[in-house]
C-alpha cells in the first residue's frame, strides 16, 4: 500500500525506520547478501509483532462492538495499517535478497573462468622471463668480451677523490679561522682585563692598585653611620630604652624603701 515517509514515522518507532529507509531503492543497491538476510529477520520479527497486537486489539475490543472481527470503523486502523508497511518493508528486502543469491552463481562461473585462464597467463610470464633472462646474458657477454676504456675511468676515479680532498681542506679552512678568531678574542679579553681601571689612575701613588674594601675615608664613614642612625631611629629608641629604665629603678626603690 502507497504510505508516505511522513506517515510511516507515524506508524513506526525509531528502529523500525531505519528498517523502512533501508528498504528504499537506492539503500537497497549498497546491501550485500549477509546484511540483507539479517534486515529480512529484523523485518520480519517487527512484522509478527504487529500482528500479534491487531489480533490482541481485536480480542479486546468485542465486548465493546459486538463484532466478532472485533473492529468498527476505524478502530485498530494505526496497528493494522503498522502490520501491512512492514509486510510491504519484508517483501522489498525478500525480492533484493533473491536477486543477490541469483547472482552468486554467475559469480562463481566468473572467478573459474579467471582460475582457468591464471594457469595459461602464468606459462606466458615464464615464457617472457626465460626470453628476457636470455637477452640480458647476451648482452652481458658482449659487454665483457668488449674493451674497457680504462683511461676515462681512471681520470674518473682520480677526479672523485680530488673533489673529496677539496672538500675535507675547506671545512679544515674554515675550523682554523674560527679557532684563530676565538683566540685573538680571548687574548684581547684578558689584554683588557689585566689593565688599570680610569679610577685608579687618579691615585697619587706610582703604580695604581685596587682600594682595599670599606670606607674610602673617615669622614665617610662618619657620614655612614649618622645617616644609618637617622633611618632606624637609633635616638628615640635610646631615649625610650633609658626612659623606662628609670621607671623601673624608681619603683625598685619605693618597694626598698617600704620595707
Amino acid at each position: 500500500m502507497p504510505i508516505t515517509r511522513a506517515r510511516a514515522q507515524g506508524l513506526l518507532n525509531a528502529t523500525e525506520m531505519r528498517l523502512y529507509d533501508d528498504s528504499r531503492s537506492n539503500a537497497l543497491r549498497q546491501l550485500d547478501a549477509a546484511m540483507l538476510k539479517t534486515r529480512v529477520e529484523r523485518t520480519r520479527r517487527a512484522r509478527e509483532r504487529a500482528r500479534d497486537l491487531v489480533q490482541r486489539q481485536k480480542l479486546a475490543s468485542r465486548a465493546t462492538t459486538g463484532s466478532k472481527r472485533g473492529r468498527t470503523g476505524l478502530a485498530n486502523q494505526r496497528s493494522k495499517d503498522k502490520a501491512e508497511l512492514l509486510d510491504d518493508i519484508l517483501k522489498r528486502f525478500e525480492g533484493a535478497l533473491k536477486a543477490a543469491s541469483a547472482r552468486k552463481p554467475a559469480a562463481k562461473v566468473a572467478k573459474a573462468a579467471k582460475a582457468t585462464k591464471k594457469p595459461a597467463a602464468k606459462k606466458a610470464a615464464k615464457k617472457t622471463t626465460r626470453t628476457t633472462a636470455t637477452k640480458k646474458a647476451a648482452k652481458r657477454t658482449a659487454s665483457r668480451a668488449a674493451p674497457r676504456k680504462v683511461a676515462g675511468d681512471g681520470a674518473a676515479k682520480a677526479a672523485a677523490p680530488r673533489k673529496k680532498a677539496t672538500r675535507a681542506q675547506t671545512a679544515a679552512r674554515k675550523r682554523a679561522k674560527a679557532i684563530a678568531a676565538e683566540k685573538q678574542l680571548l687574548e684581547e679579553k684578558t689584554a683588557r682585563d689585566r689593565e688599570p681601571k680610569p679610577w685608579q689612575a687618579l691615585d697619587t701613588t706610582a703604580a695604581p692598585a685596587v682600594a682595599a674594601p670599606g670606607f674610602q675615608s673617615a669622614s665617610a664613614a662618619s657620614k655612614a653611620m649618622r645617616l644609618h642612625a637617622g633611618e632606624s631611629r637609633m635616638k628615640p629608641i635610646h631615649g625610650s630604652v633609658s626612659t623606662r629604665g628609670r621607671r623601673n629603678q624608681g619603683k625598685r626603690d619605693r618597694r626598698n624603701s617600704a620595707g
